[in-house]
């Protein structure tokens, strides 16, 4: 709880939709894990599996301080030096949703690709204002992958290639004003650095009429 206190802190007064969030629950018997097989996919990318637990780009584990007051500072040294390094991915999201379905719009455009990587496109869904039994609220929690949890290979784009495509889901029942988006591109080859290439987000879908 306090882990994530400290990466909202940091969204809010300094990074704002530049740094992109998914707060993964990733043991079966948490009731935000969106799946059990949730568990297996998201302990790929922590070495350490306690919680709780910070990983950047998908593959850099933070040590946590043992001290929760130096939270703050660490994630952002951390994030400082992830930040400086040079993307060659760019990618832009737009959602909006109505009572019935929900829209995410991705362009993705590659500069280059690593040879032997193998770059995937995933998206998530999540939900803000989550309660646990204690009253504790939990923000940007993964509830749904799109189109499923294998994502969308897009190895085959070469430089100057882009691709444009529409992620759907149900909205209906859903809480429209506290859903998000993470959508992050992946070198999903197996290695052990699951290394994010790209990421945006989506604070919140704008509301429109049903179609």
């Amino acid at each position: 709880m306090l882990a994530a206190r400290a990466l909202d802190s940091l969204v809010r007064a300094r990074y704002g939709d530049s740094l992109v969030i998914a707060e993964w629950h990733p043991y079966a018997h948490d009731g935000f894990n969106i799946n059990p097989d949730d568990s297996v996919r998201v302990g790929r990318y922590q070495h350490n599996p306690g919680q709780p637990s910070l990983a950047l780009d998908g593959y850099q584990e933070v040590a946590m301080p043992s001290d929760p007051s130096e939270y703050y500072a660490t994630f952002e040294a951390a994030i400082r030096t992830v930040k400086s390094t040079a993307a060659y991915v760019a990618l832009t999201v737009t959602g909006e949703a109505d009572t019935v379905e929900g829209r995410i719009a991705v362009s993705l455009a590659m500069d280059s690709i690593t040879s032997g990587s193998s770059p995937t496109l995933y998206c998530v869904l999540t939900e803000d204002s989550l309660l646990d039994p204690l009253g504790g609220r939990y923000s940007r929690v993964p509830r749904q992958f799109l189109p499923d949890p294998n994502g969308i290979p897009v190895g085959s784009l070469r430089r100057g290639d882009t691709l444009d495509t529409v992620l759907t889901f149900v909205a209906t029942g859903q809480r429209l004003d506290k859903l998000g988006a993470a959508v992050f591109v992946e070198d999903a080859s197996g290695t052990e650095e699951h290394r994010v290439l790209q990421s945006a987000t989506i604070d919140r879908f704008v509301l429109t009429e049903e179609k």
